[in-house]
């Protein structure tokens, strides 16, 4: 059925967001793990973490919850989900986070992770291998997530650290890395 509703009209739900290629082979088996799971949920992008994604302020709350963004990211958009105390907990933890932003598009993914951390349902991850064609949905996404990973890489420079003698150092770390190396070269000459 198609709905704006989050709610869990049957005993085990498929949510799926529009234009994602549903795998038809794969929704038997996906149902069947709700036998013993609360949800089930694809990786969303292998190398593409939480600290990746979303605005400083969701990157914050998300860290608040769950202490470290260097965690991978699920696809929401074919989300497995049984209806037990724990499966509408979720889905109302999740669906309420992503309502109360700070003003912003909320990143729903941030949000999908705080709620899994603080319901802790029983949960399935699922292979990407199961997102047909979230690729295409989710393209402009990644190109954003990489563009903001870009923009807090930090920028090298390079020193001069003895004659005929170069390093790159971070920017900002060249007077540090100047005194690094000149220790360096004298415990050489006090032990040579």
């Amino acid at each position: 059925m198609v709905s704006d509703s989050w709610g869990l009209p049957y005993s085990r739900t498929l949510f799926v967001a529009p234009e994602t290629v549903i795998p038809w082979d794969l929704v038997n088996s996906g149902m069947h793990f709700l036998e013993r799971w609360d949800m089930a949920v694809p990786l969303w992008r292998y190398g593409v973490l939480a600290q990746n994604v979303g605005t400083t302020y969701e990157q914050e709350r998300t860290q608040a919850v769950i202490r470290d963004l260097r965690v991978l990211l699920y696809a929401h958009e074919l989300l497995f989900v049984r209806d037990s105390a724990a499966g509408r907990a979720f889905v109302e933890t999740w669906r309420g986070d992503c309502a109360s932003t700070n003003g912003d598009a909320p990143e729903e993914r941030l949000a999908f992770l705080r709620a899994l951390y603080l319901v802790k349902p029983l949960f399935c991850a699922l292979p990407r291998s199961w997102l047909a064609d979230v690729q295409k949905r989710t393209d402009q996404d990644l190109r954003a997530a990489r563009s903001k990973a870009r923009s807090h890489q930090q920028v090298m420079v390079r020193v001069q650290v003895g004659p005929n003698s170069f390093v790159s150092c971070p920017e900002g770390q060249e007077a540090k890395t100047i005194e690094r190396f000149a220790r360096m070269r004298e415990r050489g000459e006090k032990g040579g």
